[in-house]
């Protein structure tokens, strides 16, 4: 080569097809070992997870017994538990019914206390009206007692018919019951003059006698052709109803 070193050309060792046999042939043992050693971890490999798999499938078939005995016993529970939940809930239903039907009865006898408590102050206050007007009567009959007693000393030779007390629409009778005595209140077909008290009607056989009667002012009537005096002592009026204390004198 022109201006420098000469390099020398190195020469690659060439292999013949003889050495290229000999090789091959000293590479089949190694490769069959290698082979034969895969197939023996291979079968090593699939033993062992075979006989795994047999082992775990025992072992779960052995887990499996007392697992299924528990959930059984789980679910034996689980129904008794459930059947004391509907038991109770039913309990708790039939109580808060009860304690409904209770609470409404309750509520209802209050309401008829309440209501007989009113008829009872209701009561009372008419008792209490009744006694008053008892009362007020008594103080009146003692009153008129008084009257009659005094009135009878001093006409006791003249009286037919004691002082005796009518209320209107009742009779009274006089002369041993054979003259009747009505009285009632004047109305305007009696025809009496003004303050007159009462009207009175006289009856004794066919023999009728009207009057109208004031306080204190006696009307004189014939009776078997004698005369009398019709005596009106006092009217008084108490609830709507009026009485009358009458007598007659010869």
């Amino acid at each position: 080569m022109q201006g420098g070193k000469t390099r020398k050309a190195v020469k690659m060792p060439s292999i013949t097809v003889g050495e290229k046999t000999r090789r091959t042939v000293r590479m089949r043992p190694i490769t069959l070992l290698f082979s034969f050693v895969c197939l023996i971890g291979l079968s090593v490999s699939a033993t062992y997870l075979i006989d795994h798999a047999k082992y775990e499938k025992q072992d779960k078939k052995a887990l499996s017994v007392p697992l299924q005995n528990s959930l059984q016993k789980l679910e034996t529970e689980y129904r008794n538990l459930d059947a004391q939940h509907k038991d109770l809930a039913s309990r708790l239903d039939t109580a808060e019914q009860k304690n409904t039907r209770t609470a409404s009865e309750l509520a209802s006898a209050l309401k008829e206390l309440e209501a007989a408590r009113a008829d009872a102050l209701k009561l009372r206050g008419e008792l209490d009206a009744k006694l008053s007007e008892i009362e007020a009567l008594n103080a009146d009959r003692q009153t008129l007692e008084q009257k009659y007693n005094g009135f009878k000393e001093m006409l006791a030779t003249y009286l037919v018919l004691e002082p005796t007390l009518v209320g209107s629409g009742e009779t009274a009778t006089a002369f041993d019951g054979k003259l009747q005595i009505f009285l009632h209140e004047v109305s305007d077909k009696d025809k009496c003059p003004k303050g007159s008290a009462a009207f009175s009607d006289l009856i004794s056989g066919k023999d009728q006698t009207k009057l109208c009667l004031r306080t204190g002012k006696p009307e004189s009537f014939k009776y078997q052709g004698k005369k009398y005096l019709f005596n009106l002592l006092e009217s008084k009026e108490s609830k709507g109803a009026h009485h009358y204390l009458i007598s007659i004198l010869k």
